[in-house]
């Protein structure tokens, strides 16, 4: 009778694999890299060769080691996906999902009473964060992110584009009584986001200017919501998605600080893992958000 490979080496086996380090592989699995190398160990004594060729500072996979490799990689995918489905104990009225900061804070969380009130039954939780989930792995069923659209292993709905908007506190424009110019925005200060550290160039670049590489001065902060507090000393200039900013302008909390508004390369999508389209509770979800957009587009109109 031939062995049975031991599945908690198959598994580290492919981390280290899939990362080509046994630190890595230690990282993703919560154990030490030494625990990492005798479970590999262990395998390639049972299969009688070797998996990696141990380098100075790296791992390489041997040819054996790259056959294996290929073959385990989907099943201990689909192995991994329904065991963190079991873990959760996910019902079909249970969705979580990732969202980036921005876009739950500026437009998901002041909808949320607007789902509750036409999905009761349905157990939302929504988690903020920069990181892109991996659905093989982490606890969500769906994640908002933004790109191109494309993602390995993954299904993407389109939700709508970045739309790139200079913003400030409205005493900046009280004595003009007038939005100002691109080439007037370049001598003010300017307020930069370091989760978006190309957009003013595109902004201005739309405009036909050069980034100004100095103008009135820079403060670089972080996020959305960091922008938005800078600009209330009112006398710098921001650059937010104006997708994210309704209410601050509507309020008067903020003002645009030019008429010119400028698409983004990249547009914001709802993503979920190929075999979770069926998911009862993300497809209610997927339903909803389609008419909070169209909601928005005829307010703009």
């Amino acid at each position: 009778m031939q062995p049975r490979l031991p599945l908690n080496n198959l598994n580290t086996f492919a981390e280290a694999a899939e990362h080509l380090s046994f630190q890595q592989a230690a990282r993703s699995l919560f154990v030490t890299p030494s625990a990492v190398s005798h479970q590999i160990r262990n395998l390639e004594n049972i299969l009688g060769y070797k998996l990696f060729e141990r380098l100075d500072k790296s791992v390489r996979l041997t040819a054996r080691g790259e056959r294996l490799f290929l073959d385990i990689r989907a099943p201990m995918r689909q192995l991994h996906e329904a065991s963190s489905k079991a873990v959760r104990g996910r019902e079909d009225n249970g969705l979580a999902l990732s969202v980036a900061p921005a876009f739950a804070t500026g437009w998901l969380l002041p909808r949320l009473r607007s789902f509750y009130a036409a999905h009761p039954d349905i157990n939302l939780s929504v988690v903020a964060t920069i990181e892109l989930a991996d659905f093989s792995s982490d606890p969500f069923d769906a994640s908002i992110r933004m790109g191109s659209g494309s993602w390995d292993n993954t299904s993407a709905v389109y939700l709508f584009d970045q739309v790139l908007a200079a913003v400030c506190h409205p005493s900046l424009l009280a004595n003009l009584g007038r939005l100002l110019t691109p080439a007037q925005v370049a001598g003010y200060p300017l307020i930069l986001n370091a989760y978006m550290p190309d957009t003013w160039d595109t902004w201005f670049e739309a405009a036909g200017i050069r980034f100004p590489s100095s103008s009135g001065g820079k403060l670089e902060v972080q996020g959305v919501a960091q922008v938005v507090e800078a600009l209330q000393s009112g006398d710098a200039i921001g650059l937010v998605d104006k997708n994210f900013i309704r209410q601050d302008l509507e309020s008067g909390r903020l003002a645009l600080a030019c008429e010119q508004v400028v698409t983004g390369s990249g547009g914001y999508y709802l993503v979920h893992a190929d075999a979770g389209a069926d998911l009862p509770s993300l497809v209610r979800f997927k339903d909803w958000l389609g008419s909070q957009i169209a909601a928005d587009g005829e307010r703009s109109a």
